[in-house]
């Protein structure tokens, strides 16, 4: 009896040793940020500050997650999605330009 439960759990110990490492492996986000997600002050609008802030913060998480950084360089400016240039973005300007701006599945 005790040799069978010995085996038994010997054999599920050495199951679950594979699959620690995939355990330790970051959850992928799924999707862009949201225009929550950019709007820190929760005020239906962001700023050129709060546009910078929330892609910086983005940025810094992904990286520590172990992302790789790929198309940075060539990440839409503040300007770009500002196309009234008020100074301001709407959830249509962000959302607009975004779509624009998803890489290809």
């Amino acid at each position: 009896m005790f040799s069978q439960r010995y085996f038994v759990l010997s054999m599920t110990l050495a199951s679950a040793i594979p699959l620690a490492p995939l355990a330790a492996q970051p959850a992928m986000p799924f999707g862009p940020p949201s225009f929550a997600n950019f709007d820190l002050n929760h005020d239906g609008a962001i700023t050129e500050k709060e546009f910078g802030e929330a892609r910086a913060q983005r940025i810094k998480e992904r990286s520590e997650q172990g992302y790789q950084m790929r198309g940075l360089a060539n990440a839409p400016a503040f300007a770009e999605f500002d196309r009234n240039g008020d100074g301001r973005l709407d959830p249509t300007e962000f959302t607009n330009l975004a779509a624009q701006h998803r890489p290809p599945r």
